[in-house]
């Protein structure tokens, strides 16, 4: 089955992440054939750290849909104490036999059934694509779902690619996100403190970057 009938029967069986594990299954130790798959720390998410003095201190960190894994080995390098998950089992195994001693918790979990335990945990959450990755319907079930891995006085750093084009099934994927979905952070008990456009970051159009902190209650 192709990748694109893999998405459509996805949908299909309301199921919208089944077919990452056949994705992450079939590619190369390289990372050929995940789309998204730089081999390296993202560029807008490097661009970020440029513009900040990253350091974790201990501080709890962690990577929704951390794919090959790259962006969980930065923010440990930089002190965090980080948990990096996937709902592709194959993906983790990528991850721990590339990075064999990286002081990162690999654990195989889905966004949409995290562990009770995760809810306000961590001090850090990185999301990079998830949400585009998914079709439209699910979108403010998933922006929820991230939005509870903040916790008190926590950070969330949103990495997208935005359109003004209207989101709909037809149009991906990956479904682009509107500034309206990125707006939308802000009704979940969030403040955008840093906000900039990586120009040219993407080949489908520029990619957003937004800080947000959890409001102290």
């Amino acid at each position: 089955m192709n990748r694109q009938r893999q998405i459509e029967a996805a949908i299909r069986d309301e199921n919208p992440t089944s077919w990452f594990e056949s994705l992450y299954r079939d590619t190369e130790p390289d990372g050929d054939g995940v789309p998204w798959a730089n081999m390296a720390t993202h560029p807008s998410f490097q661009q970020w750290l440029g513009r900040h003095d990253v350091k974790g201190d201990g501080l709890t960190a962690v990577v929704i849909g951390c794919g090959m894994g790259d962006d969980a080995v930065e923010l440990a390098s930089r002190g965090f104490q980080v948990t990096a998950f996937d709902v592709s089992e194959s993906a983790i195994g990528h991850c721990r036999r590339r990075f064999p001693d990286a002081a990162v918790e690999w654990l195989v979990a889905d966004l949409f059934e995290p562990p009770a335990e995760w809810s306000r945990r961590f001090d850090f959450v990185l999301e990079i694509y998830t949400i585009q990755a998914l079709p439209p319907q699910y979108e403010q079930e998933t922006l929820a779902k991230i939005v509870d891995l903040v916790g008190a006085d926590g950070k969330l750093l949103v990495i997208a690619i935005v359109s003004d084009e209207p989101r709909s099934l037809e149009a991906g994927p990956p479904w682009l996100l509107t500034p309206a979905c990125i707006e939308s952070f802000k009704q979940h008990d969030l403040n955008m403190i840093n906000h900039f456009v990586h120009t040219n970051g993407s080949r489908r159009g520029d990619v957003w970057i937004s800080t947000f902190q959890r409001l102290a209650q």
